[in-house]
């Protein structure tokens, strides 16, 4: 048995976000705009108002991490905007979130990829959206980042569900390795 290194932790779960991410999109997209803007009572709205607030913390921390050594991955957020609010409806249609969606997908798993042992047991000080600092290790926020996408991810398919609409197993399981198989 190998010993299982945390960065190989972060690059499954990167891969399940962008994996979840993409079936997602593609139970969403047939669906009106209107549908997925209507308020269901999550957190966040509506469906699109959940993926909206999900890209939104992506930018917000990729953003913390883009000036770090570790972040020259990150220049393409340039041209991406800078969310304000947690709130934010960046994008109103799927047709606008779906190529930001991808494209932040693909660049969270460049980050991972490029990251060594010691830049994801290294320190982080930041300030969270109200403006309070905080200093955390690197690898440890990640993981957060990841556990926040599900949660939310979460709570869209549940309003899919109400919808009677399923997107199927979302569990992490299946992108896990089956050692017997090696």
């Amino acid at each position: 048995m190998t010993e299982l290194a945390f960065k190989d932790h972060l690059r499954l779960m990167a891969t399940y976000n962008s994996v979840m991410n993409a079936r997602l999109i593609a139970v969403l997209t047939p669906l009106s705009d209107e549908a997925l803007l209507e308020s269901r009572g999550a957190f966040f709205g509506s469906a699109l108002g959940t993926l909206n607030h999900l890209v939104v913390a992506d930018l917000m921390w990729l953003n913390r991490f883009r000036p770090q050594p570790y972040g020259q991955v990150l220049m393409a957020l340039d041209a991406l905007p800078k969310p304000a609010a947690l709130a934010d409806l960046l994008y109103p249609t799927m047709a606008a979130l779906t190529p930001v969606r991808e494209e932040l997908d693909g660049l969270i798993l460049r980050f991972i990829d490029q990251l060594s042992d010691a830049d994801i047991a290294s320190p982080l000080s930041y300030k969270n959206a109200s403006g309070v600092p905080f200093t955390k290790t690197l690898g440890l926020v990640l993981s957060h980042v990841f556990n926040h996408q599900t949660h939310h991810r979460g709570q869209v398919t549940t309003l899919l569900s109400q919808m009677g609409l399923d997107i199927g197993v979302t569990d992490l399981a299946p992108l896990v390795p089956d050692l017997t198989a090696a």
